[in-house]
């Protein structure tokens, strides 16, 4: 009886294993559309028809930016929410840790917890967009617009 358990709990397991690689494979090999992002704060535009991820290898701080807003837009376009979350979001804030003052990572993370309603999050970024930069109307009419949805 322990036998027979034991090679069911060893066949389920082998199972899941191969239902997971298969899962993962399939994932790699979706098509992405087509989407431009015109960054206010920066002279390029990411192109984000390509369907590879690009995750752990060097990339300068901008390169981390535009390829986070990249799987950000991909993961809007398709509903994947884990690619917008794992691949987007949080390597912005990867990006942050590095570069506590990063304007273009602060301002994206800002725009995005506004999007998702958490405006206390998006006030503390805005704030901290106007210390840095206390002359861009943009950022501090933004931080007044949330703080007046707010109650402040």
């Amino acid at each position: 009886m322990k036998k027979n358990l034991s090679v069911s709990n060893t066949l389920i397991i082998v199972l899941g294993i191969l239902l997971i690689i298969i899962l993962v494979i399939s994932g790699y090999k979706t098509k992405f559309k087509e989407v431009v992002i015109s960054d206010p704060h920066s002279n390029s535009k990411v192109d984000s028809s390509s369907s590879e991820i690009i995750t752990d290898i060097d990339l300068s701080i901008d390169e981390e930016i535009d390829l986070a807003l990249e799987n950000i837009e991909k993961g809007k376009s398709n509903g994947d929410m884990a690619l917008v979350m794992n691949e987007g979001i949080m390597k912005l804030l990867t990006v942050t840790r590095k570069d506590s003052n990063n304007v273009r990572a602060i301002y994206y993370l800002g725009l995005f917890s506004l999007e998702s309603g958490q405006l206390e999050k998006a006030e503390k970024r805005f704030e901290k967009l106007v210390s840095l930069q206390p002359q861009n109307e943009e950022y501090v009419n933004t931080l007044q617009e949330i703080r007046n949805q707010i109650g402040k």
